[in-house]
């Protein structure tokens, strides 16, 4: 391909996918890399009809007519495609046919599910920041106060010390305000982030996992799948922070198999390198960093799902809420984000952190 054709190709928001007269895929620009969340080197091992539903008979049909010479082209609307299991994405396409020294297709993808999911994270992220800085607010206007009462207990309590009935209030109190004083700082979070060091996501993860196992010696035995790629680069890490970031989702996978009480519960974790412009916050990044964390539990339930990263929000009777809006602000401040997908057997949470090009190389193809 001409480096000029390619540079256009590649600037394109569009997903664009290129094949030969077999249908084999021949080449895969960046936005349509995002799209399936696959390498273009693993594109170009697919016929475009291993990435259709076999049941859209009348489109496959279409497909194979575009192929002749002379053909017209056509689009489909609301089209599914199944790249991977459990992955379905739903687009309109655009399909043209080309000649020259090979024969082929041209084929456009508009994911109707990926622009929606992108707007419905987009507001999700504006009204977690809306809460999260209504919240911390509210945690400022108490923490002062809260000095204030346990000053006021303790002058009481040495000044009528001796009276033990009143000793047992004032300790009731004191003891209150630390508790309140705790939850506060844990709604403001770190107030001096520690300053970030090179260090590979595996470490923070089998850190994470010792802690885990020792935790769960006495407990109900959870099968933990490692399925690392181990080309992945050290990246710029709070270290200590991602740490609590990487520890409190596997602690909320933890608890949801213990209370659901599931056969044969298990975690997998599983880290990839995702090539091609991934959008992040809405910014563009030249490649990511992607963290899976699924469990075999029961779901998230349905009416906390799109409020999951706001601080307080748990379905837990004895849960604080504020494991995952910690865990997201911390990730926010490496400019990445978490993602969440969840049905009845399946809850996964992605934690996806940009990659700078430079720590790739020799793996761009």
């Amino acid at each position: 391909m001409q480096a000029d054709a390619k540079a256009v190709l590649e600037s394109l928001a569009t997903a664009v996918l290129l094949t030969d007269h077999t249908l084999k895929i021949v080449y895969a620009n960046s936005a349509a890399e995002q799209l399936f969340s696959m390498s273009r080197s693993k594109l170009t091992a697919y016929k475009l009809t291993d990435l259709l539903d076999k049941g859209q008979k009348s489109l496959l049909e279409s497909i194979q007519l575009a192929l002749k010479p002379h053909a017209q082209g056509f689009n489909a609307s609301s089209i599914e495609i199944i790249p991977e299991p459990h992955q379905s994405i739903r687009t309109d396409i655009y399909v043209s046919h080309y000649s020259g020294k090979g024969r082929g297709l041209i084929v456009e993808f508009r994911a109707l599910d990926y622009q929606q999911k992108i707007n419905q994270e987009m507001a999700r992220r504006s009204q977690h920041l809306a809460a999260r800085d209504l919240i911390r607010s509210l945690a400022h206007e108490i923490k002062n106060p809260l000095g204030g009462i346990r000053g006021a207990a303790q002058l009481l309590e040495m000044t009528y010390g001796r009276q033990e009935h009143l000793t047992d209030y004032t300790q009731v109190i004191i003891e209150q305000a630390d508790r309140l004083k705790s939850l506060v700082d844990r709604l403001l979070g770190p107030q001096r982030p520690n300053p970030l060091t090179l260090c590979n996501i595996h470490y923070v993860i089998e850190k994470v996992l010792s802690l885990e196992n020792m935790a769960l010696k006495t407990q109900m035995p959870i099968r933990f799948i490692k399925d690392y790629d181990p080309s992945i680069p050290e990246i710029m890490l709070d270290v200590d922070a991602m740490q609590q970031a990487v520890l409190n989702i596997i602690s909320n996978a933890v608890h949801a198999l213990s209370e659901a009480h599931i056969h044969h519960p298990q975690i997998t974790i599983q880290t990839r390198a995702q090539l091609g412009s991934r959008l992040i916050n809405g910014i563009k990044y030249p490649s990511a960093l992607i963290t899976s964390i699924t469990d075999n539990g029961p779901g998230i339930p349905e009416n906390i799902r799109e409020t999951l990263f706001y601080p307080m929000v748990t379905s837990r009777p004895d849960g604080s809420g504020l494991g995952l809006s910690i865990a997201q602000s911390i990730v926010e401040r490496h400019n990445g984000l978490i993602e969440c997908d969840s049905e009845p057997g399946r809850t996964v949470f992605r934690i996806v952190l940009p990659l700078r090009k430079e720590n790739l190389k020799g793996r761009e193809d």
